[in-house]
């Protein structure tokens, strides 16, 4: 392991004044969120640095206007993608990326920290132009991610939280990481203020509801819990008095639809919504419930306690993370970190609803016990 040089390593003692840091974690929204914290703890240990983070243009909403981030650069990377396929858009793809690279250079940047670990994340890094560029060493990398990282973070187990994964970049700098932050996202007053119009129209007013996102991507919709098991948490919530707000994504309408016509005395379908309403929903719940997705860590960022579903991803790797939760597996799955082989390992044909149902009520009265005790 290189250690990281002078140029850098001097303006860390000196709360990184003149240090200019590019953040490189291009998405999705769970991997943001986990990444929010090892960012926020860079923020608090070198408050005179500049701090910028190169993101795909789709999550950006996540990151405009966040306290501890100077500037966001959006990339596009699915248009990238549809034009590589069409040799006739090669010329406004070319544009593209050196309108890109210009943005990355002009940030000026003395030091890239790449949480993403692929060959994009690499080429982001290294037309920057900053001199020191970290990475991932092994099995955190891949695409040849490491030949564009001059010195190389240890990956260590597999088996470690993507938290843990994110934090270990700052303790290689040498900085200190005693408290886990949320993902410190604020909300407008009219996104709250739209948010509680919401769950007055669903259920009147002065309620305590919950969230549930149902769905997962198109290309991960493997992660997605079956319905039955959904339908277990909301009619425990229902017999603690929370009804079930469910909300969903592009392509999830059908799922959450499903859910709301199995359950409709205690859960209601939320309209559209984008990426901030989303999250306000979730900060102003008591309780989320839903499977190894963006709205699950969006909601551990958020400080709302969780109820976490896991089938073919690791409990491990990707728990919840700062806030009371519950988390319900296959307890037999032989789970080992690596995305493949825990992708047939873990079934939810044998996650028991009664288990999701014992996760509801377990995590309702120890929040019960911690408001007694206050």
């Amino acid at each position: 392991m290189r250690l990281v040089p002078p140029v850098v390593s001097e303006r860390l003692t000196d709360q990184g004044r003149d240090l200019r840091i590019l953040v490189v974690r291009f998405g999705a929204m769970g991997d943001i969120a986990r990444t929010l914290p090892a960012v926020r703890l860079l923020r608090a240990a070198l408050p005179r640095a500049e701090l910028a983070w190169v993101v795909d243009e789709s999550w950006r909403i996540l990151l405009d206007g966040h306290r501890d981030i100077d500037r966001v650069v959006g990339i596009s990377r699915s248009r990238w993608k549809a034009d590589v396929s069409r040799p006739w858009r090669w010329p406004r793809l070319a544009s593209a990326i050196r309108a890109s690279a210009a943005q990355l250079r002009d940030l000026e940047p003395t030091l890239v920290l790449d949480f993403h670990g692929n060959l994009r994340s690499g080429i982001a890094g290294r037309l920057s132009g900053a001199r020191v560029r970290i990475g991932y060493a092994g099995h955190q990398q891949k695409e040849g991610n490491r030949w564009f990282n001059t010195h190389h973070v240890p990956s260590g187990p597999r088996r470690v939280s993507r938290i843990e994964r994110n934090l270990s970049m700052v303790r290689f700098l040498g900085l200190p990481c005693d408290r886990l932050p949320g993902a410190g996202l604020e909300f407008d007053p009219e996104v709250r203020e739209r948010a509680q119009a919401i769950v007055e129209e669903a259920f009147g007013g002065g309620v305590s509801y919950a969230v549930l996102s149902p769905g997962a991507s198109r290309k991960q919709a493997y992660k997605r819990p079956p319905t039955r098991l959904l339908t277990s948490a909301v009619r425990a919530l229902a017999r603690a008095g929370v009804p079930t707000l469910v909300v969903y994504g592009p392509g999830e309408e059908a799922d959450a639809a499903c859910l709301t016509e199995a359950e409709p005395d205690s859960a209601r379908l939320a309209p559209p919504t984008d990426l901030r309403m989303v999250g306000a929903l979730i900060h102003q719940a008591r309780v989320f419930v839903g499977g190894d997705s963006g709205p699950l860590h969006l909601a551990c960022g958020v400080g709302t306690p969780v109820i976490a579903i896991y089938g073919p991803t690791d409990p491990i790797v990707n728990g919840p993370w700062g806030v009371p939760h519950r988390s319900v597996f296959p307890a037999a799955a032989p789970y080992s970190g690596i995305k493949r082989r825990d992708r047939r390992a873990g079934r939810f044909e044998d996650v028991a609803p009664r288990a999701v149902e014992d996760a509801v009520n377990d995590l309702i009265a120890a929040a019960a016990d911690a408001r007694a005790r206050r």
